[in-house]
């Protein structure tokens, strides 16, 4: 299918619950410190579950910034390539939405089209049941460093922002 931008920056979850934000806030912070080449399209999906599917479906490579739940310490950073992303997420959920990204993954996959590569740059999260807080600490303290792997992912894939 392909007839979307050459690359989505998906930022994923939900703000009003403290470290679920990690994906719309590392979206946010992505935008106010670079400009992007044309063929970037950057989204906020916040909770939107599977109304993803027509972008993800339309997008010629996906980066997702999301908080992940791999059961590993808080704010460590995880990043998935491509074949790694369906692998993992059929053993443990990925995202910790009610719709998960494997969900929407999977109903892209059952359309066909899709994404000819696709990146996760994640941050376990620590804290999720905080209604109104913000990142904790160690998740917060992992924001440049996740944003550094999206850069380096687009420069990669030839759109550097500048």
């Amino acid at each position: 299918m392909n007839d979307g931008p050459e690359v989505l920056v998906l930022g994923i979850g939900n703000l009003l619950w403290a470290d679920e934000g990690f994906g719309p806030r590392a979206l946010a912070a992505l935008q106010d410190r670079h400009a992007f080449p044309a063929g970037v399209e950057l989204v906020d999906g916040g909770t939107q579950g599977l109304y993803l599917m027509p972008m993800v479906r339309a997008a010629r490579r996906l980066l997702v910034l999301d908080a992940v739940d791999f059961g590993r310490p808080p704010g460590e950073l995880v990043i998935l390539r491509d074949d790694e992303i369906p692998r993992l997420m059929g053993a443990k959920r990925l995202s910790l939405h009610q719709t998960t990204f494997m969900d929407v993954l999977a109903a892209v996959e059952l359309l066909g089209g899709g994404p000819e590569a696709m990146v996760v740059v994640g941050v376990q999260a620590g804290q999720l049941d905080d209604f109104g807080a913000g990142l904790t600490p160690e998740v917060e303290g992992r924001l440049d460093e996740a944003l550094a792997a999206a850069v380096g992912q687009l420069s990669e894939w030839g759109f550097p922002p500048a």
